[in-house]
């Protein structure tokens, strides 16, 4: 009897990374004894295990990153990266200037800038193909640069919220660059190391969910979803700026979401500055949560408002017939 596991977890937005990450949740609350059981299977399943998959998958990430696009996608990204980053990262510093490392509303900076300075890539692409061209499917090249802790650890380090020295913003970038040079040099290598990329993404989010308990998960609460509804809204910055580089604007927007992978940017920030490790678990629950919720609430911003922008095109176009 064949059971539609994979089939069930991917109608859940971000399924891949959130259910995993759920179920290391319940293991290390009820069964923790399970993870401390040594062997491979700790090496495997334990709060410890997720740095050096993390760090694959940055690596596999980096192989992704094509540069020989053409460079009207290459401007759109560079809009659209810099659109989010400066609405993200603002809106973390600014929260982390005036209310300090606590935050305000249960959310610290550290979950505001690991859910608000990315974007889910997936989501993205998906709402570029529907609402875009070629050029903002192929801007998700440079787009893609936010995936990972690296632009977190940047707002961070500029903020003062974290110590972040300039040797570990080096370290985070070598496996990505590595990466990107490879795949960039031989498409045949891009496709290998594409084709392993998402087999990474239940095993390192499984470790990160044992690294908590349900109490972390309720915490999250009514502040997770907050963040989600905030995430959803960061992507009219790049609306604005493709909007001043009279670009077509709407696709802007689609940036408007948190990437699964955010989950594990507060457990990497908190491995190299442990004044964050305290809060780290929280803002983990958290960023998961604006996972779902803006995956979620994305889409229909876009689609509503491509809906009014084509209507009021038509009007404008009527109005001119009719003069």
């Amino acid at each position: 009897m064949q059971i539609p596991i994979k089939k069930t977890i991917d109608k859940i937005p971000g399924g891949m990374m959130v259910v995993p990450l759920f179920l290391g949740v319940l293991v290390n609350t009820f069964l923790p004894q399970f993870l401390k059981i040594g062997g491979f299977t700790t090496a495997l399943f334990g709060p410890k295990a997720s740095s050096t998959i993390l760090a694959c998958f940055m690596f596999l990430i980096g192989s992704q990153i094509n540069f020989k696009l053409a460079p009207k996608a290459l401007k759109k990204g560079a809009i659209l990266i810099t659109g989010k980053f400066i609405v993200g990262a603002g809106i973390g510093i600014l929260v982390g200037k005036v209310f300090g490392p606590a935050g305000v509303l249960g959310l610290s900076p550290l979950a505001i800038l690991a859910a608000l300075t990315n974007c889910n890539g997936g989501l993205y692409a998906s709402l570029a193909s529907q609402y875009g061209d070629e050029t903002d499917v192929g801007a998700y090249a440079i787009l893609s640069l936010k995936d990972g802790p690296f632009f977190t650890l940047v707002a961070l380090g500029a903020s003062g919220l974290a110590q972040v020295p300039i040797s570990a913003l080096v370290a985070v970038m070598i496996p990505i660059v590595i990466g990107m040079v490879l795949g960039n040099l031989d498409s045949d290598m891009r496709a290998f190391l594409g084709s392993s990329k998402l087999l990474l993404i239940p095993f390192f989010s499984f470790p990160l969910g044992a690294g908590m308990d349900l109490t972390t998960i309720v915490q999250a609460g009514i502040p997770g979803i907050i963040l989600g509804v905030i995430a959803s809204l960061t992507g009219i910055g790049a609306y604005i700026l493709l909007k001043l580089f009279k670009e077509e604007p709407i696709i802007g927007l689609a940036t408007g979401s948190t990437a699964g992978n955010a989950v594990a940017t507060p457990a990497a920030v908190a491995a190299i500055d442990p004044t964050v490790a305290s809060i780290a678990a929280v803002a983990t629950a958290q960023v998961a949560a604006s996972c779902v919720v803006s995956a979620i609430v994305c889409p229909f911003i876009v689609s509503y408002t491509f809906k009014v922008l084509r209507n009021n095109k038509m009007k404008k176009l009527d109005n001119e017939a009719a003069s």
